[in-house]
């Protein structure tokens, strides 16, 4: 999908990107092809093939970095057809609301295959979260943006988070699938098991501090909704690309 889109470069909005599908260039290929750009302004149609390449090299080379940099956080989702295959599904538990009050007590990651739970004194660390996001070049989150990554940021500052992001939170309302994760769970037909259909974030604060006190089975139905929550992700991720490439006429 990225390659259909135009907007990210410099003098493009979307009537200039609409006067380039109407002249029948449809992606970036397309452009480079065609020599000239009677659709634009003379100057913009001698600067933009300049730009597409620079991108187009970018992608060819893998470069996700290039585009967490350049490409708005808003139009990440485009990039999970090129990178989705280096995703790492990520959701945390922490024990409140606030990174500067409260503490991150498990992350949950998965590649789409595997599922690991790093968790507070059992090896959740710095280092260890490093490894786990080695080779990362798109991150996938529910509403991580404004919760995961603001927290893991401020409690693991030594790790670069400045990684393309699809946020499904936001991307899924653009293709009508509002609520929170379990909502749009239940919207599109994915079960959780018994055991944990009722833990909400709250809950899993409360499992926490039950496991603290010496509970032994509180952890490891944290440990299974996190999964739940991590592993519905892959699930959902290729349903709102698909919808959201739809909707932008791909």
């Amino acid at each position: 999908m990225i390659r259909r889109c135009f907007t990210m470069f410099r003098g493009i909005g979307p009537g200039r990107e609409q006067a380039l599908r109407t002249a029948g260039i449809a992606d970036w290929r397309q452009l480079l092809a065609a020599g000239e750009l009677p659709c634009l302004p003379e100057r913009l149609s001698r600067a933009l093939p300049r730009q597409v390449e620079r991108w187009a090299a970018a992608l060819e080379a893998g470069d996700a970095g290039f585009f967490a940099r350049h490409l708005p956080l808003r139009q990440h989702w485009m990039l999970f057809e090129a990178f989705g295959g280096a995703a790492r599904y990520l959701d945390i538990e922490t024990t409140g609301l606030s990174p500067r009050h409260a503490d991150v007590t498990m992350v949950g990651l998965s590649d789409g295959r595997r599922y690991q739970a790093l968790v507070r004194g059992q090896g959740l660390g710095e280092g260890a979260l490093a490894e786990a996001l080695r080779g990362c070049k798109l991150l996938v989150t529910y509403f991580g943006s404004q919760f995961d990554v603001p927290f893991l940021r401020h409690h693991f500052p030594g790790i670069g988070w400045d990684v393309a992001h699809f946020d499904l939170c936001f991307a899924a309302r653009r293709v009508g699938l509002t609520g929170g994760l379990k909502t749009v769970e239940r919207k599109l037909g994915i079960a959780r098991g018994e055991a944990i259909a009722e833990v909400d974030g709250f809950e899993a604060v409360r499992l926490w501090r039950r496991h603290q006190r010496g509970d032994p089975g509180a952890l490891a139905i944290l440990r299974e909704y996190n999964e739940a929550d991590t592993r519905n992700l892959a699930t959902i991720a290729p349903i709102v690309y698909e919808r959201l490439c739809r909707a932008h006429g791909a």
